[in-house]
């Protein structure tokens, strides 16, 4: 039987749905960004297929994390009734993670020949995930957040973020913080950064926001999207 045991301080994990914008986001304007790609232009469609194959590994690498560092030890220790809130967050990401497979493949046989129709469905298979992750969301930062800041330890959950960091690779730091700076809580962003070097936390936040902005209008045409 899972134990009841909770830590004695109360998480602030604010830190987690700041994150989330960054996925919310771009997974919002996926479907559009590829109807706007023009029939047979294939290097059009490179540009924005890349795009999504980095949102896309960026956030499997997210849920992963979770995965592999929360969910067994919530199990553990949560009571019996709530055990199904922490099951639903594992089923969820099995969904999601099957919709990032299919847009794999889906973007694959796009990027052939640009086809119209292959262009369409890659765009319904990102609006489908994109509804299905805003839902998982929801429940995640409602339903999960607040369990977890009492049933795990500061060490525990700041481990989350320190495989989140590790796993970003070298040449998209900048962009990834960009992403997660652009929608996110200034104060929060600001947080992310408390323990780097006084000159890191005075350059970087401009530089990724350099880095968005030039992600934004290659992908969106616009660096307020």
């Amino acid at each position: 039987m899972p134990s009841t045991t909770t830590t004695t301080t109360v998480l602030d994990t604010g830190e987690m749905p700041t994150v989330h914008t960054f996925f919310r986001r771009e997974l919002r304007l996926a479907g559009a960004a590829v109807r706007r790609v023009p029939v047979g232009d294939v290097h059009r469609a490179r540009v924005v297929a890349d795009h999504l194959e980095y949102v896309g590994r960026a956030l499997h690498h997210h849920h992963t994390s979770e995965d592999e560092l929360v969910w067994p030890l919530l199990l553990e220790r949560v009571p019996q009734e709530l055990a199904p809130i922490v099951e639903l967050m594992q089923s969820q990401h099995e969904r999601v993670d099957a919709l990032l497979h299919e847009a794999d493949a889906a973007a694959a046989r796009w990027l052939t020949a640009a086809g119209g129709a292959e262009r369409d469905h890659l765009a319904d298979v990102h609006d489908t995930l994109s509804a299905t992750l805003a839902d998982h969301l929801d429940a995640e930062e409602q339903r999960l957040l607040p369990i977890a800041a009492r049933c795990l330890s500061q060490s525990e959950w700041d481990a989350v973020g320190h495989r989140a960091r590790a796993g970003t690779r070298r040449g998209e730091q900048l962009l990834t913080f960009g992403m997660i700076q652009h929608d996110g809580d200034p104060e929060i962003v600001a947080r992310m950064l408390s323990g780097a070097p006084a000159p890191v936390r005075r350059v970087f936040p401009a530089l990724a926001r350099r880095a968005f902005r030039r992600r934004a209008l290659l992908v969106h045409g616009t660096a307020t999207p």
